[in-house]
């Protein structure tokens, strides 16, 4: 009864969270809404320590009246029990114009029963041919998850810092729950605020599915 209980009171403060974001999104004078749909499809390679990742997301900005969509491929390594290293590719699709863009990530989690927490470091180089712009961006970011015993529900929190040099450009909040749907599929909520340098702030409504195949 105490899991229920645990479960009904995390359901409605999502639900509020996003309530609450819709109607900031509806309020703000510039409308900064948007909405982010994902499929992560992951594969560990049986004993071996070489995982693979491939990850698409569909994009759509109400304020911005923009839709993209991109993918990415990951490679990484397993160096540790508790240290992973990977490398990535992305193909951003935008309506005027593609961006690519080359990631390195080292990613440590630390584990004490239902709770994870991970620190993530990774350096991102992207470059649009069409435009002839390159930029480098490094993101930190920090997640805590918990794993609620007797129920498939992991709500998490994660705050993610880009920066470059001693340059703030921009970061993004999460408030998200994870429901195990089987052991090899997962759904995934998320509200996001996304703030920027000089630039107006976004909320976003995030969905989508991991599966480990």
């Amino acid at each position: 009864m105490e899991m229920v209980g645990i479960f009904k009171r995390t359901i409605l403060l999502l639900l509020a969270i996003c309530v609450q974001a819709l109607a900031g999104a509806q309020e703000a004078v510039d409308n900064t809404f948007g909405g982010w749909e994902f499929i992560d499809v992951s594969h560990d390679f049986g004993k071996s320590p070489f995982f693979a990742s491939f990850y698409y997301e569909h994009d759509n900005y109400q304020y911005r009246r923009l839709e993209c969509w991109y993918t990415r491929t990951t490679m990484g390594v397993k160096l540790l029990p508790w240290l992973k290293a990977d490398v990535a590719y992305d193909y951003i699709q935008e309506p005027s114009f593609a961006t690519h863009k080359a990631l390195v990530d080292l990613t440590g989690t630390l584990r004490q029963g239902g709770l994870k927490v991970s620190i993530r470091e990774r350096y991102q180089h992207g470059w649009t041919p069409e435009i002839g712009e390159q930029s480098d961006v490094l993101r930190s970011r920090l997640k805590v998850s918990y794993a609620i015993p007797g129920i498939r529900l992991s709500p998490y929190l994660a705050a993610e810092v880009f920066t470059w040099g001693d340059q703030w450009k921009k970061t993004r909040h999460y408030v998200a729950c994870a429901y195990s749907v089987s052991r090899s599929v997962e759904f995934e909520a998320y509200y996001l605020y996304y703030a920027f340098n000089a630039v107006p702030a976004e909320h976003v409504i995030g969905l989508g599915f991991n599966f480990n195949i």
